[in-house]
């Protein structure tokens, strides 16, 4: 009985250990340029992206005051198609002088998509330093 009620709390253990690590990741970057999220316009600086999988979010948070937004997550992008699915970094779509938070990419995982664009425009992307 005292195996089995250890046992039980030691898997408990694990799992909540696990699933607090599988909901939150931290990416930091340097956005050099102004940009759009959530509805929202964020000037250039340093931002965190916090990601929650369960609640399929991204949260960005900026160093100034009112720069934070939650932007839901469309949908998980295979890191294998991509070109760079070891590298972290976060990317823009760009559509005349405006950029749009596009995606996010975390070292080791999949990508994750916050916006589809179905206008003509490019990819500028912001590497996240290791």
């Amino acid at each position: 009985m005292k195996t089995n009620i250890a046992i039980a709390i030691s898997l408990a253990v694990l799992l909540v250990a696990g699933v607090g690590m599988a909901q939150t990741q931290l990416v930091r970057a340097q956005i050099p340029f102004e940009f759009k999220a959530a509805g929202k316009v964020f000037p250039a600086g340093e931002y965190s992206f916090n990601y929650d999988i369960a609640k399929l979010f991204v949260s960005v948070q900026g160093t100034s005051k009112g720069s934070a937004a939650l932007v839901p997550i469309i949908t998980m992008l295979a890191g294998a198609t991509h070109t760079t699915p070891k590298d972290a970094h976060v990317v823009f779509d760009k559509i005349g002088n405006d950029h749009y938070l596009s995606e996010i990419w975390i070292s080791g995982m999949d990508g994750m998509d916050l916006l589809s664009t179905k206008e003509k425009h490019e990819h500028e992307i912001v590497n996240v330093p290791r």
